[in-house]
C-alpha cells in the first residue's frame, strides 16, 4: 500500500486524503489556495476544522450563533519563515475567508467532533490547549546543516494515526527519508519529496527520520 501522495499546487481547494483512504480512519486533509481578491465559504458539518496558514494572509470570519471569531489569519511569506497562524473552528459552523492584495495557502485539517469548543484564531506560534481541540498540529524544520535552526516543541510522532505535509527549500533536490514499521512486522523506507503528504496508519510507527537538505514538516494527529 502506498503511504504518500504528491500535491500539485492548484487554485481552490484540493482534498488529498479522507477517512477510509491509505490507512487513514479519522483525519481529513487538504490544501486551499486563494488568489488575491477572492473569497472562500464553507461549513464544518460534523467535523472540527483547523486552518493552518502556510503562506500569505486573509481575513477570516467565523459565525455560529454566539460562537464567533473574526480576524487576520496568516502573516508569513512561506513555511521556512516564522511560525504558522492556526484557526480552530467547531462543528456545524460556517466560515468565510477573504483575501486582499495578496493570496493565501492554507492546510485544511478535519476530524469528526461534536465538542462545543470555541472558535479561535491564534496568532503565530500560539497553540490551543489539548482539552480545547480534537486535533494536534505542529510544525518542524529538519536539516542536515547544523547552521539551520531546527527547533521544535514537538518530536516526530512515533505511533498513532498521523498525516505529514513535507516541503523542501530546494524543490528539485531535497529528500526526506523516513523508516517506518508496517503492521508491526517489517520496516519500510519512505522517501518524501517536495509537496508530498505522508499517511501514517494507527498501528504503524516511525523508527527514524533522516533529512537531506532543509525540509519543513506539518504534522496532524487526532487529539487524545
Amino acid at each position: 500500500m502506498s503511504v504518500r501522495k504528491n500535491y500539485t499546487p492548484t487554485e481552490g481547494y484540493t482534498e488529498i486524503v479522507k477517512p477510509g483512504e491509505m490507512g487513514i480512519t479519522k483525519l481529513h486533509f487538504g490544501i486551499l489556495t486563494l488568489t488575491p481578491h477572492s473569497t472562500f465559504f464553507d461549513h464544518t458539518d460534523d467535523t472540527e476544522v483547523a486552518l493552518v496558514a502556510l503562506s500569505g494572509h486573509c481575513i477570516l470570519s467565523v459565525g455560529h450563533n454566539g460562537n464567533k471569531a473574526y480576524g487576520v489569519l496568516g502573516d508569513r511569506p512561506d513555511v521556512f519563515q516564522d511560525e504558522a497562524c492556526v484557526a480552530h473552528i467547531p462543528h456545524h459552523t460556517t466560515y468565510e475567508m477573504l483575501t486582499e492584495e495578496g493570496g493565501i495557502e492554507v492546510a485544511v485539517c478535519k476530524v469528526e467532533s461534536h465538542s462545543e469548543s470555541a472558535a479561535v484564531i491564534l496568532d503565530a506560534g500560539e497553540t490551543a490547549a489539548e482539552h480545547e481541540t480534537h486535533l494536534r498540529i505542529w510544525e518542524k524544520v529538519l536539516s542536515d546543516d547544523s547552521d539551520v535552526n531546527t527547533g521544535s516543541t514537538h518530536e516526530t510522532p512515533t505511533e498513532g494515526e498521523a498525516i505529514c505535509l513535507y516541503r523542501s527549500r530546494d524543490a528539485d533536490a531535497v529528500v526526506l527519508d523516513i523508516t517506518r514499521t508496517v503492521d508491526g512486522k517489517k520496516t519500510a523506507r519512505v522517501q518524501m519529496y517536495n509537496n508530498d503528504v505522508l499517511m501514517l496508519a494507527e498501528h504503524d510507527s516511525i523508527v527514524s527520520v533522516t533529512p537531506k537538505g532543509v525540509g519543513y514538516q506539518l504534522w496532524v494527529q487526532p487529539g487524545l
